[in-house]
């Protein structure tokens, strides 16, 4: 049933109509719906599921593509092959670190307390020391200038050689200072 106004006054009608009682509607009725409970409790399951618990996928399948494409993955392979030693894969730590900046930004400590767990753990790191954090951009730091000829050069071809702008991310950097004149 449906109330409306008509003039002042309010009226009623009926929307759908299931029968009467007396019929024996009802009954077909039931019987046309226990056909389809096994749809009706996949439903009731899906009201359960909370997107808090799910994995973060599609913007870390993008940016893996987006490494390949650019020479990123190349690069950190390169570098990752100076260090032997290296008790971590670089590329995958680079890699997480990337995933909270575009999805997350979030300082390493919070990345590590509590976005390395929502990321797909296919695609990055999931058991890893905070120190692997911090050590990859010291790492990334030593070899700033060497990444970037590479980087730079990357896709190059004898016919896109000339090179007229090159832009520069400032965005992470910031200035502080204090006042001395009061």
């Amino acid at each position: 049933m449906e109330s409306y106004r008509d003039q002042g006054k309010v009226k009623q009608r009926i929307l759908l109509s299931l029968g009467r009682v007396d019929d024996g509607k009802v009954e077909q009725l039931a019987e046309a719906i226990s056909k389809h409970t096994d749809k009706i409790s996949v439903f009731n399951m899906a009201k359960d599921v909370d997107v808090n618990d799910t994995y973060v996928l599609g913007p870390l399948l993008v940016l893996e593509r987006l490494m390949t494409e650019l020479g990123l993955s190349g690069c950190l392979s390169i570098l990752q092959s100076k260090y032997e030693k290296l008790q971590f894969n670089l590329k995958k730590i680079i890699f997480t670190q990337l995933c909270s900046r575009f999805v997350k930004p979030v300082s390493k400590l919070s990345l590590y307390d509590n976005w390395l767990g929502r990321m797909y753990p296919g695609l990055v790191e999931h058991d890893i020391a905070i120190q692997h954090l911090y050590r990859s951009l010291d790492l990334l730091s030593e070899h700033k200038e060497e990444i970037e000829r590479y980087l730079f050069s990357y896709g190059k071809n004898l016919f896109d050689i000339h090179v007229d702008v090159v832009l520069y991310d400032l965005t992470t950097l910031r200035f502080e200072s204090t006042r001395t004149d009061t």
